[in-house]
């Protein structure tokens, strides 16, 4: 019975060391995410693992200034290298610039344009209106509006409370030809894609007439239901997705770190296939984010 309890002890033993594994070696490269128990990435490798917190930013890291003809700005992500960024948010590739944009109570922007420059405003708090062409629409939130380069628009807030949007920016290469009118949409009124990525819930802009940007981008308003869980996955070279929360505060897996995500904050997904990106919603509350997809890696595949 001795012999049998010494040899049940011994598979005991290793049965922990399969299970728990041992002391990780000093790695040189960023091991490949797997759930495969035995993978190089069942420990956290500091010293090669990508900084996921040099790919999230909240605009109140930022200081505020004054652009687009009078908007309060303050930048989240901005232009950089995705893959060795050298500051908190310098992450963008191809869209020149992604900020919390405000109109603050009772003002308005004055005129403005640029001929090298194509805007995507989504007004995520507040009411108001956009003046372009001789023409007014209303705005609230859920709202979009899509400037292109040469129109000159101006914003205008007439109500108590702040007009708050996400306003995202590109240039245009020589040669390309944009729209002559602005476009404005809403996503409430488009119909929902459901389960992608397990549980994700989106909803793409309805505009009064299409966009034409100069990336091959796309924005969409994303819901995850009450306690559910987004699909774990990465993206590789030419793929430059942002997520922004918009309301509720989520978990968001990121690489192998946990982090909270709350309104007013984006992230980049780091474009090495190394990060896996998960939101979670724990709670029973409603949570929305701001999409962004710009698929350069797409591109080149066709």
């Amino acid at each position: 019975m001795k012999a049998i309890a010494a040899i049940l002890g011994a598979a005991a033993l290793v049965g922990l060391t399969l299970a728990f594994g041992q002391a990780p070696a000093r790695l040189t490269v960023e091991p490949d995410p797997s759930f495969a128990e035995d993978a190089l990435s069942n420990h956290r490798h500091p010293d090669v693992d990508t900084d996921v917190f040099l790919y999230i930013n909240h605009w109140r890291n930022s200081i505020p200034y004054e652009g687009h003809g009078g908007f309060i700005e303050r930048d989240i992500l901005t232009p950089g290298d995705p893959l060795h960024p050298t500051k908190k948010g310098a992450v963008l590739k191809y869209i020149t610039g992604y900020k919390r944009a405000a109109v603050e109570p009772r003002c308005n922007t004055v005129p403005w344009k640029s001929a090298a420059e194509q805007l995507f405003i989504y007004v995520c708090g507040g009411s108001g209106k956009v003046e372009a062409g001789g023409r007014i629409a209303p705005l609230e939130d859920g709202s979009a509006v899509f400037v292109p380069a040469g129109v000159e628009f101006r914003f205008l807030n007439p109500t108590d409370k702040f007009l708050e949007t996400i306003m995202v920016t590109e240039g245009i290469p020589g040669g390309f030809v944009p729209n002559a009118k602005i476009s404005v949409g809403d996503y409430h009124d488009s119909v929902p894609s459901v389960g992608m990525h397990w549980a994700h819930i989106g909803r793409g802009f309805a505009w009064d007439a299409p966009p034409k940007f100069a990336n091959p981008v796309g924005f969409a308003v994303v819901s995850i239901d009450k306690f559910d869980i987004a699909q774990p996955h990465v993206h590789g070279p030419g793929c430059e997705e942002v997520w922004c929360q918009l309301k509720g505060t989520s978990l968001l897996m990121f690489g192998n770190r946990l982090l909270h995500q709350e309104p007013g904050e984006a992230f980049l997904i780091p474009p090495n296939r190394k990060v896996p990106h998960s939101s979670i919603n724990a709670t029973d509350e409603p949570m929305l984010w701001l999409y962004m997809g710009n698929r350069h890696d797409q591109l080149s595949v066709k």
